[in-house]
């Protein structure tokens, strides 16, 4: 299997404090890591420093990928003064022909017109799935992925990743919340 990511005793640290040290993974293509740990222990930093927002204290990380990576953080990166539908055009997913679908599976279809702002915080997460679910990276990356979503919408992402997975796409995700998926366990505790 092609090799998308090889990190080497990564270390992180804020003021003197220690969030985690001497974290060395390797992820192929068609795999997943699921990153646990407390609140606080590095998670969020960790995903930066994969995606290449942040930079290690110590240690090394290569990125094999040739493609963009997919990366959805605590934020939904959403402009919540335009609609749901201004929104997917600002992201260049509206004429996606697979956007029909999951607007129906995410029950977002009726909601074209309506303001972001005006949505709940768990539709708002459901929308800025669609970048993921209409993504061509070979690397997805998901900070606490299922937050705000109901057991329906975990469901549908659950059954996205393994599909991607299958696809030979790779996924690194934090969360508290198992995806119901094969992934080799990262824990920064």
């Amino acid at each position: 299997m092609k090799q998308i990511i090889s990190a080497s005793n990564l270390s992180y640290k804020i003021n003197e404090k220690k969030l985690f040290q001497n974290i060395t993974f390797d992820i192929s293509a068609g795999s997943a890591i699921h990153i646990q740990g407390t609140n606080g222990s590095g998670k969020t930093t960790l995903l930066k420093i994969i995606i290449g927002i942040s930079k290690p204290t110590r240690g090394s990380i290569e990125v094999f990928s040739e493609k963009s990576i997919c990366f959805l953080g605590h934020k939904n990166a959403l402009k919540q003064y335009l609609t749901v539908e201004d929104n997917l055009v600002l992201h260049g997913i509206d004429s996606d022909p697979r956007l029909d679908k999951h607007l129906n599976d995410l029950d977002l279809k009726s909601s074209l017109d309506v303001m972001v702002a005006s949505l709940s915080f768990g539709q708002q997460k459901k929308l800025a799935l669609l970048r993921v679910f209409l993504n061509d990276a070979e690397l997805i990356v998901l900070d606490e992925p299922c937050v705000g979503l109901d057991k329906k919408s975990q469901d549908i992402l659950c059954s996205f990743v393994a599909d991607e997975i299958t696809n030979g796409k790779s996924i690194i995700y934090s969360s508290h919340i198992s995806l119901d998926i094969n992934a080799e366990v990262l824990s920064l505790n």
